[in-house]
């Protein structure tokens, strides 16, 4: 009988291994060339996850193996003359030195590596770390595409960051609407203030829709004038004149969004500049591009890991001189002569190719909570995507829902929905509880 030669490394054995091995036994008795952890290391450049005394142990418990050989990475003539073969057989990606009258080569299966079923493990890693359900603004969820982004990286002399960088900034570029983008260490905290501190200048009015856009008043610089006004009481200013408004677009912890082109045009008419933060809506509201400054993080509707603080705006926008400041000088962080958010920026690169259907996933399960709790919502105007308010009090059935808990007193309740698209509407409803107010 002729002695047929399969070489593999079989780190993780699959169904695509088993049937070459059906294949291969229509020829004569199976030899497994099994490629050592040395060679693996060498060409692969990582350790198996099995050694190779255990990889020859589940080998050669399958029936059609007759034996299990060690083999380096190439296989030879040499090789096969050493091991008495008379054929070897490989799959359409072959690369070994052997006589052409020697090898037998059979299609890959399609579908399945020992690449793609890692890739397959990681996402069961990161479903089984999702197991918390996250009703909170951000971050609420790890992505599997978050994590598969992650690599060694440094800000400068690192060809391969500064490609990744380019892509995210640009795509950030183009999300937002501006002319340019400044990436910083931090939260979106940092950039706001940051921000405030590069333009803000003159007389400023602050319009108020809740904690966020009230605590835009402390992260201010001394300014000729601060006034404050509610949203609702915008009309009353038609007189006045302002160098910058400032607001929150989406203020999560009521549940409110502002219409930002309204706001765009009264910002004119009191011939002002718009001040934008865009934390609870950038990636999922449209019309950033109406501001002329906007900070925003990498963690809510961008859908990537905490760290990362932006600044977007305008072209041609004058700065404040801060020539006493290092941090919070804007230019520390373009000259990036500070550590930057290297892996926040890497945690969003495989994120954009699949950032569209993520949001349609959020807008949906949106509209399931409010179809299956509209009786607890009393308006849907000013609804952001990001959040919703229930006249109701919410209560976990179990200890793995995270709720949450606004900065705001409220007497109802908020509910975020970035968490919720790793599960379903049914394990949602399972798993809250809501009482109407006063119940």
């Amino acid at each position: 009988m002729k002695r047929i030669m399969v070489d593999m490394s079989a780190t993780i054995l699959h169904h695509g291994h088993i049937r070459l091995i059906k294949r291969a036994k229509q020829y004569g008795e199976v030899i497994i060339g099994l490629t050592s952890d040395e060679e693996i290391k060498k060409y692969k450049a990582y350790v198996p996850e099995l050694s190779f005394q255990e990889r020859k142990e589940i080998l050669e418990a399958i029936t059609a193996v007759s034996e299990v050989v060690e083999t380096p990475w190439l296989i030879t003539d040499k090789i096969l003359e050493q091991f008495h073969i008379d054929m070897l057989v490989h799959g359409d990606d072959n690369s070994n030195h052997v006589s052409s009258e020697k090898l037998l080569v059979f299609p890959r299966t399609k579908g399945v590596s020992s690449q793609e079923i890692r890739q397959r493990v990681q996402k069961s890693l990161v479903s089984i770390a999702n197991q918390k359900l996250m009703l909170t603004p951000g971050p609420a969820l790890i992505l599997h595409e978050n994590l598969s982004g992650l690599k060694p990286v440094f800000g400068r002399g690192d060809r391969e960051y500064q490609s990744i960088y380019d892509y995210v900034i640009n795509w950030l570029r183009k999300l937002s609407g501006q002319d340019n983008i400044v990436a910083a260490q931090g939260s979106a905290t940092l950039a706001i203030e940051l921000a405030a501190h590069t333009f803000i200048s003159g007389r400023v009015l602050v319009v108020l829709t809740g904690y966020y856009s009230e605590r835009l008043r402390k992260l201010l610089p001394k300014c000729e004038q601060i006034d404050v006004v509610r949203y609702d009481q915008l009309n009353e200013l038609n007189e006045q004149q302002y160098d910058w408004v400032l607001c929150a677009y989406t203020e999560t912890s009521r549940a409110f969004k502002i219409n930002l082109e309204w706001l765009r045009s009264k910002a004119d008419r009191l011939k002002s500049k718009l001040f934008v933060d865009a934390t609870g809506s950038i990636g999922l509201e449209n019309g950033h591009e109406l501001a002329d400054v906007i900070a925003f993080s990498s963690c809510k509707g961008l859908f990537g890991l905490t760290g990362a603080g932006f600044i977007a705006y305008k072209q041609g926008l004058e700065e404040r001189k801060q020539d006493a400041l290092f941090y919070f000088n804007i230019d520390t962080h373009k000259n990036k002569t500070v550590t930057g958010p290297y892996h926040a920026i890497c945690s969003l690169y495989d994120v954009i190719p699949i950032h569209t259907k993520l949001v349609e996933r959020v807008k949906n399960s949106k509209k399931l909570f409010m179809e299956r709790f509209k009786k607890f919502i009393p308006s849907l105007e000013n609804q952001p995507l990001l959040c919703t308010y229930l006249n109701g009090t919410i209560k976990a059935k179990d200890d793995k829902v995270v709720l949450y808990s606004p900065r705001n007193p409220l007497p109802g309740s908020i509910v975020c929905h970035l968490g919720e698209i790793h599960h379903d509407e049914v394990n949602l409803i399972k798993r809250i509880s809501v009482d109407l107010l006063g119940k």
